[in-house]
């Protein structure tokens, strides 16, 4: 080695090699020394459960305020009878089943016209949303880059903070991790 300096000394953020040539190599920096990995060096496959049915967000919107309305209005005629004597009656509870369920499908629709990734059954599968208005249930495994063992994408972290979307390897699932970035993935083509 002649002590040639092959590396830059200019740019903001760059980095400054001495003694060295690392021409070709791969410098993994950040990312608290976990090497990157691309959606193909991973082999990321999404099912689409159900089928790959999907229902439109507009239409889950309607849904859950059309529904929401209609079980205020059986509520209010159910615990309050304006026309007659007050007696206990079981639609209550139907009722404000109809008056959740509406208010959860509307959250949902709004939620996934801004995020278009967020977990939803068991944190194992995915609400996504399609480049026209539609959404859809899914599920990811890929292939861990490490042991060629399957992996699972599981949201996890602390019951009340902040979660993460990672791929958890099945032979070695402590330490074959890595965190997903939705925005990587493909959009799903309607």
């Amino acid at each position: 080695m002649n002590g040639d300096n092959n590396g830059t000394q200019s740019g903001d953020g760059s980095v400054n090699i001495g003694i060295g040539d690392f021409r070709g190599a791969t410098l993994n920096l950040g990312n608290g020394g976990k090497p990157a990995f691309t959606p193909e060096q991973m082999a990321i496959k999404r099912s689409s459960v159900l089928g790959g049915a999907s229902i439109k967000a507009g239409t889950l919107s309607v849904f859950g305020i059309v529904t929401g309305i209609a079980s205020i209005v059986g509520l209010y005629f159910t615990l309050f009878q304006p026309f007659s004597q007050p007696r206990h009656s079981s639609w209550y509870a139907l009722f404000m089943f109809l008056f959740m369920l509406g208010t959860f499908s509307f959250v949902v629709a709004a939620v996934l016209r801004r995020k278009r990734f967020e977990p939803f059954l068991l944190r194992k599968y995915y609400l996504e949303a399609g480049t026209r208005d539609g959404i859809y249930l899914s599920s990811f495994t890929a292939t861990c880059p490490w042991c060629r063992s399957k992996m699972r994408l599981r949201n996890i972290g602390p019951k009340n903070g902040p979660r993460d979307d990672r791929f958890i390897c099945e032979r070695n699932p402590r330490q074959h991790t890595i965190d997903l970035d939705p925005t990587l993935l493909p959009e799903i083509e309607e």
